[in-house]
């Protein structure tokens, strides 16, 4: 991947959900161009010629935050892109055909760094091996990219600093469980892009004992997408079984199903996008989540960036229903190097006590309100 902004060939294999798999030509949605190198090589380098990079990601941030009963100021790291260090490998293997490696290990700048906190590495992001042919579409074997919701149906990419991370998770209660954007122990194929339609499916093991008590086959997901130049469509379904958790003395595993539509359209000054995704749990005492997600994304030439999320949470039952909604400027002094500036809120119900970026909530029904500046460069 060069230097600059991301190609036209390089959106479209990020339009397609984070895989890598041959695509139309996309011309379309600069906004989201403008940030996808942050993503690394393995999410938008859709080349077929040897390469072996390092690449990563520095963020650090202040914040102020206001919750009603609590204030306070935060410096921390990861308020826009979550810090990253890792390793691209890629090598022809056929006409038209390569094998990719990718490792990948977040970190903080905070205190907490991989240096200061042994514990915290192995805690992989992305450890991932595929074969990918421009014919017969992408197999990946690892710790990789699943079929569930995709991080840019947020346009601050499900960040830690905003709302929608932290609204877009399932309601609290027995067997109710987050699926990881990569699963772990995961074998996934993406077919061949045809007209513009590609599909995928992936099936996770329980190769973790305590996780999966002994069953083969931990989840898995399908996804069907449409691409062109200015339209994304995505449909995807996901069954997933719940860490182990103690019913009356015997340890249960519950299933939990995802759904999701997104559609993101260019409108050529602007981009937006529209997704719906709910959770339901298989255990009638734990709710169900459904998330609605409105984007917007406008650059203002070729330097600056403003974005637009609003979040409506709703939960079947129990009054804890929940409504985000932040405004982000970024500006780029190269296409790798931007400072940002983000103010965001969330509008906690009644019984609802979500928060956000480090924000105390000490009592329900408040409301999480955080103004962050921060600077992020990619390497």
């Amino acid at each position: 991947m060069n230097k600059g902004y991301a190609t036209a060939a390089s959106l479209a294999v990020f339009a397609q959900g984070l895989a890598p798999v041959p695509a139309a030509q996309a011309d379309g949605f600069p906004g989201i161009a403008m940030i996808a190198p942050g993503f690394g090589y393995y999410a938008i380098d859709s080349g077929f010629d040897s390469k072996l990079k390092a690449y990563g990601t520095l963020d650090a941030f202040a914040s102020y935050h206001d919750s009603g009963h609590s204030t306070g100021i935060q410096l921390g790291g990861g308020g826009a892109w979550t810090n990253k260090l890792g390793v691209y490998a890629r090598t022809p293997v056929a006409t038209d055909t390569v094998l990719e490696m990718d490792v990948e290990e977040g970190f903080n700048v905070n205190g907490n760094t991989v240096g200061q906190d042994w514990s915290s590495i192995g805690a992989l992001r992305l450890a991932v091996a595929a074969l990918r042919s421009r014919e017969y579409g992408k197999l990946e074997v690892g710790k990789t990219y699943g079929m569930g919701t995709p991080t840019y149906a947020d346009p601050f990419l499900a960040s830690y600093g905003s709302p929608y991370t932290y609204l877009a998770l399932p309601a609290a209660g027995k067997g109710a469980y987050y699926l990881d954007l990569r699963p772990k122990h995961t074998v996934a194929y993406t077919t061949p892009t045809f007209h513009g339609w590609s599909a995928a499916g992936a099936a996770s093991f329980g190769l973790d004992d305590h996780a999966s008590e002994g069953r083969t086959l931990r989840g898995g997901g399908a996804k069907v997408q449409y691409t062109d130049k200015r339209l994304i469509l995505l449909a995807s379904f996901n069954r997933y079984l719940s860490d182990p958790w103690d019913d009356n003395g015997t340890l249960k595993q519950t299933a939990n199903y995802y759904k999701s539509l997104s559609a993101f359209y260019d409108f050529g000054p602007f981009s937006s996008s529209l997704t719906w995704q709910r959770q339901d749990v298989d255990y009638s005492a734990s709710p169900s989540t459904t998330v609605v997600t409105a984007g917007f994304i406008m650059p203002l030439g070729k330097r600056d960036l403003t974005r637009l999320v609003l979040v409506k949470r709703s939960v079947e039952f129990g009054g804890k229903d929940a409504y985000g909604a932040m405004v982000g400027y970024d500006h780029f002094f190269t296409p790798r190097l931007a400072t940002y500036v983000h103010l965001g809120m969330i509008s906690n119900q009644r019984n609802s006590a979500v928060t956000y970026a480090g924000t105390p909530v000490e009592q329900t029904g408040d409301d999480p309100q955080n103004l962050s500046v921060g600077v992020y460069y990619h390497f």
